[in-house]
């Protein structure tokens, strides 16, 4: 199959999401505009430099003889008498007078002779792209055409009707205004259509109905999307609530109910397995799994079950920021696992019946060794026997390898993936990570969902970037090695 066949049967297959499309294209906004921009300006200029002004000038005749005292009684004759006149005026030989005259060796201009239908009337035009040439030619012809014409019409003569004028502006003013908006229209359509055959092409999960399609694993639905500021003093002050969570009053119907959803088939599909320890992980930062993690706790908690949320992220912590726990030392997970604090003193205990939480706020550099000490291992096992299901919120895999190391002690991995974020290769690619290790694949989750029903919610998921780890003084009280 050619290239071309299969770009337009992926193009057929696709399923467009409309307000992925339309952000995508307006997300590039700067780049339409420079690009259509410097097209204009391009336009413009080529438009300016391949332009030739024309001038042209004209004079209309009377075709008669010297010796009569008006037109020639005979029509036909005297139209035969302009009809001469008329190739005499456009040969060579009247070339070579003008040259003469003019005192150039050629003439650089269109002459151009109409005679009108049966009758005696000449029209001579002359076009050149100087006004002063155009005008010294047609002069030159009144003044020289009786000389050329003599030996083949005699007498003849043009009575000047019309007679002509110096051209003051071209036949066709350049008009680079609209040559510009006419390239920038073009442009900015063309860079448009452009940015939404990449958004189509782009291959990223948009859509629900996607995640079966492009990752090796089960779809566990969609997260509705839902915006942090939700009154409008707060939006003014730049303020954001702590935390996306289903316990807030302020939280939208859709978004409770996607996290009702996904908490009943997570429950489902772990009591079909028989399992307990479920990782919570994600490709990237920002696309907001400690957000389910905690969500998918609260909401497990609140169907009656025994849940311990622990948040593995040791580099970054942001559980006790979600939850709004206040960790002592004696709390800290980090602390126990580097053989500084007791296991009966890290959980902490919510006002939702039935979960606990064990984490910290301290950042530790060198968290991939902390968490291959047996502490890890001996805090599960302690937990299995005394809670129905353990969440652990891990950092993404595909940034650290924390992810793989506390996969070793879970059950299930539930990949949260956020929408028309990571490429679907990348996605699997951590997916089979996780199996290869000898961790089931629970599913995924799609994130952040934005359709044009929501689009009025604005923000995002997510405490900060993970590019550069060294810097967490706003998560931690100290950082530890």
């Amino acid at each position: 199959m050619s290239d071309k066949n299969q770009y337009t049967g992926l193009l057929e297959t696709k399923r467009i999401e409309p307000y992925i499309l339309l952000r995508d294209i307006l997300v590039n906004w700067w780049v339409l505009l420079l690009g259509a921009l410097a097209a204009a300006m391009l336009a413009a200029t080529a438009a300016s430099i391949r332009y030739v002004p024309s001038y042209t000038t004209s004079a209309t005749f009377a075709v008669s003889s010297k010796t009569s005292s008006g037109s020639y009684a005979d029509l036909s004759s005297a139209n035969t008498m302009a009809m001469t006149l008329q190739k005499i005026i456009e040969s060579h030989a009247m070339q070579e007078v003008l040259c003469q005259k003019l005192g150039v060796e050629e003439i650089d201009a269109e002459i151009h002779t109409q005679l009108i239908e049966n009758t005696n009337l000449l029209t001579l035009t002359v076009s050149s792209d100087s006004p002063r040439e155009a005008f010294d030619i047609i002069n030159g012809i009144i003044d020289n055409y009786s000389s050329v014409a003599y030996y083949s019409i005699g007498d003849a003569v043009m009575h000047i009707l019309q007679a002509p004028e110096i051209p003051f502006s071209p036949d066709q003013p350049l008009n680079t205004r609209s040559i510009s908006k006419k390239a920038f229209v073009f442009t900015f359509a063309a860079l448009a259509v452009i940015a939404g055959m990449c958004s189509i092409m782009r291959d990223t999960v948009k859509g629900e109905w996607e995640i079966e399609e492009k990752l090796d694993a089960r779809s566990l639905g969609a997260i509705s999307f839902e915006r942090k500021t939700k009154v409008a003093g707060d939006m003014l002050r730049k303020k954001k609530n702590a935390a996306l969570l289903v316990t807030n009053p302020l939280a939208g119907f859709s978004f409770v109910e996607s996290y009702k959803k996904l908490t009943a088939r997570v429950e489902y599909r772990m009591e079909e397995h028989k399992s307990q320890v479920l990782l919570v992980t994600s490709v990237s930062e920002n696309e907001g799994k400690s957000t389910v993690a905690a969500n998918l706790a609260i909401s497990l908690a609140q169907k009656g079950k025994k849940v311990l949320l622990i948040d593995g992220d040791l580099k970054r912590p942001s559980q006790f920021l979600i939850l709004g726990v206040q960790v002592k030392e004696e709390n800290e997970l980090g602390e126990y696992l580097r053989g500084s604090a007791n296991l009966q003193d890290l959980p902490i205990g919510r006002e939702i019946p039935g979960l606990l939480f064990i984490g910290g706020r301290n950042c530790y550099s060198t968290s991939a060794e902390i968490l291959q000490k047996p502490e890890m291992g001996r805090l599960i096992r302690a937990s299995r026997k005394i809670v129905d299901y353990i969440i652990v919120d891990t950092p993404p895999a595909g940034v650290l390898g924390d992810a793989e190391l506390l996969a070793r002690y879970a059950d299930e991995v539930l990949m949260v993936v956020r929408q028309n974020f990571m490429y679907a290769a990348d996605i699997n690619d951590a997916l089979d990570t996780f199996r290869n290790g000898g961790t089931r694949v629970l599913g995924a989750v799609l994130n952040s969902v934005k359709t044009f029903e929501n689009s009025t919610s604005m923000g995002r998921y997510g405490y900060g970037r993970y590019g550069k780890y060294g810097n967490y003084s706003r998560y931690g009280e100290n950082q530890r090695e």
